[in-house]
Order: structure tokens, then sequence, then C-alpha cells
């Protein structure tokens, strides 16, 4: 009976001393960065830095139509990227935290002065990880990170933070992640496809008011011996077809020079071969794909129909590869493709990689197109005039 008194006792004295979580932070005792903006201006870096209102974000009742949550974008510069860093401790009032970066956008200059060097003290801390979207914008960046979606939605909605539903729906520039940006800078015969971010105020209106859109605009194409040349999206229109991870593309097709159908393109597969017969660096691509009908315009046959997404895609493959050689770029990675499939070749033509391969061209494309189903119509259904 005395000793468990005395247990009893011992244990409501330690209870007593017990502090409980006496170091715990709230989550608005905290500063969460968002995004990262790296610049290069008059010989010094410059970072920028995204916060949001997680307190609001995180509520349960934050939904569509509610109140929008507050963004706050900040900027320092010094003599190097962790002293730009360091400096935004001066002003921002609590603890700043770099766990929650989702996102890295990069200046032109940026790009220009080299991106991996930005990236070393950022690697380094422990609470960052490589699992960061970038990118790389010809805006200014504090600009860019004040853009909000629709309905007063997180900001973490956005394509900034968000790519992946966007690029499900519309797979024409692949989204990146700064491991894969990492890896790619550092592969021989490489060259890294940089998604540019920009601005839009003109599709959209808030109450009969512009209201600015994020947008992929473009690449930006980085290579070891060039700087940065920007390529926009209208010029890409075949690079969706070479994309290993491509989900869904849109195609109109025409008949006698008039829209005849749109066609939704999934179950994209491209091959990319090379041919050195005769002294000529020649690479040839087969493609094969999975076609529905989304639109049907004018009367045609299924065989018409394939024919001319075939047509259609070849036709896109091939002015995206003559874009990329008239700027001297490599779109479609053939320079990397050579280096894994066949090394002594690339080596011999590159010299062991101290110059870009040149003298190749693209050969035959074949195209192979699996015509599902048309819908709830018959294919060579008329649409009926209404009217």
């Amino acid at each position: 009976m005395i000793r468990s008194f005395q247990t009893l006792a011992l244990g409501a004295v330690i209870m007593a001393l017990l502090s409980g979580c006496w170091d715990m932070k709230s989550i608005q005792d905290t500063n969460y960065v968002a995004a990262l903006g790296y610049d290069f201006q008059d010989g010094k870096y410059v970072v920028y830095a995204q916060l949001l209102d997680f307190s609001n974000v995180s509520k349960p009742d934050f939904s569509k139509g509610g109140a929008a949550g507050n963004v706050w974008s900040g900027k320092e510069e010094g003599i190097t990227v962790v002293d730009a860093m360091n400096r935004l401790y001066k002003t921002s009032q609590q603890r700043v935290f770099w766990g929650q970066v989702s996102s890295i956008v990069f200046s032109q200059e940026a790009l220009k002065h080299g991106a991996l060097q930005y990236l070393d003290g950022l690697i380094r801390f422990r609470e960052i990880r490589y699992t960061q979207w970038v990118y790389g914008t010809n805006e200014p960046i504090d600009r860019l990170f004040t853009v909000t979606p629709f309905f007063n939605l997180s900001p973490l909605a956005s394509i900034l933070h968000q790519p992946e539903d966007n690029y499900r729906q519309r797979s024409y520039i692949r989204p990146l992640r700064l491991h894969k940006m990492v890896s790619q800078l550092r592969e021989p015969g490489n060259s890294l496809l940089l998604p540019m971010l920009a601005i839009d105020g003109e599709v959209w209106k808030k109450n009969d008011k512009p209201d600015r859109k994020l947008v992929v605009a473009g690449i930006y194409v980085l290579t070891q011996h060039n700087d940065p040349v920007f390529v926009k999206d209208s010029e890409l229109t075949g690079l969706r077809w070479m994309e290993a991870h491509s989900r869904r593309g849109d195609l109109v097709i025409s008949k006698d020079g008039q829209p005849s159908a749109s066609m939704s393109i999934e179950n994209i597969r491209a091959d990319i071969r090379f041919d050195e017969q005769g002294g000529s660096n020649r690479f040839s691509v087969r493609f094969s794909c999975t076609a529905t009908i989304a639109e049907m315009l004018e009367g045609m046959t299924e065989q018409e129909i394939e024919q001319e997404t075939i047509k259609a895609i070849s036709s896109q493959i091939r002015q995206t590869f003559e874009h990329g050689r008239e700027k001297g770029l490599d779109l479609f990675h053939l320079n990397h493709e050579l280096y894994r499939q066949h090394f002594p070749i690339w080596s011999r033509l590159t010299h062991n990689g101290t110059t870009p391969l040149e003298d190749y061209t693209l050969g035959s494309i074949e195209v192979s197109v699996d015509l599902l189903h048309s819908g709830m119509y018959r294919i060579t259904k008329q649409p009926k005039n209404q009217y």
C-alpha cells in the first residue's frame, strides 16, 4: 500500500515537471517560402521569394468563392546566391522555412550566367529537396509571383506550382523538375528544354476587367556549348509527338485545304534510329498512337481520316525539326540518342563531346495511327443544319 502511494506521488511530481510542447511553432508563426526566383543584374545575384498565407490555405472551409489567399513577393541581392537569400532574413519578421518550396524560376539573364551556379547552395541546404518544378521567364519575377488562379483559390493551384493537371489535358510542353534539370544539363550531347513561364492578360476577364493568368509560352533550350535560346510554342507543334511522356494531344486535320475534323491523340510512342550508311548522318522516326474523333466538320471515311492524321503528324514533326535546325538547336535530343545508342560513332563525330553534332538530317518518318472510335456518331455521318 505504501509502495503504491509512493509510486503515485512520484508520478505526480514527474507530471508536474513536464513542460509540454514548449517549443512547438504554430503555422502562423512561420514564413513559408513557396517559390524562388533567380536573376543576375549588375554583377550581383538577385533572389526573389514568394510567401503564401498557409494559415488561410489550410482551413477546411477554404474553397471556391472564399477570400483570396494573400501573396507576398520579396527581393534581395548579394555577391553570392546564398548571400542574397540570407539578406531576406532582415525583413522576414519571423522564422523562414524553405521546405515548402515547390517551384524555381530563372530569369533569362540568370540562364545566360549559368543555371547550375544558382543551385549549389540551394541543394546543399537540408530543407530543400530536388523535386521543385523549374521554369525560365523573361517577365519580372516579382510580378510573376503575384498572379493568382481562378475563384480565389490558393496560388498553389496555378501552373507555377501544379503544372501536371494542365499537361495531362494539353501535352504540349512537358513540365520539368529540378533533379531532371540537374541531370540533363550534365548529360553529354543533351539539350535541356526548360519551360518558359509568361503572363497572359488577354484571354480571361473578371467582371469585364482583364484577369492575368500564367501560361507556358515556349521553351528555353540550354546546352553546354551555347547561350539559352527561346523557342515559342507555335514552333513546337511536333515536339509533343516526340516526348516519351506525352499524355494527350489535339490535332486538326484537313480535307481539300479546309479543316475537316478534330482528333484526340493518345498512347503516343516515338522511336528514333540512326543510319550512317553512305556517309550520311541520318535519323529516322517511327511513331505510333491511338486516335479518337472529337469533332467532325466534313464527311470522311475511316481511311481518309487515318491518312490525313498520318500526314499532319509527320508534317508537324518535320517542321519542328527544321525550326530547330535553323536556330542550331537539337529539339528532339538526337545528339543524346546517338550518344546512348552508338557511343563510338557519337565520340568520333563530336570529337568525344568537345563539339556538338551538326552534320545530320531527319530522314523517313513512319507514322502508324489506330483509330479507336468516332464518339456517338458514325464516321461518315454529316452534321445536320439546325438553322
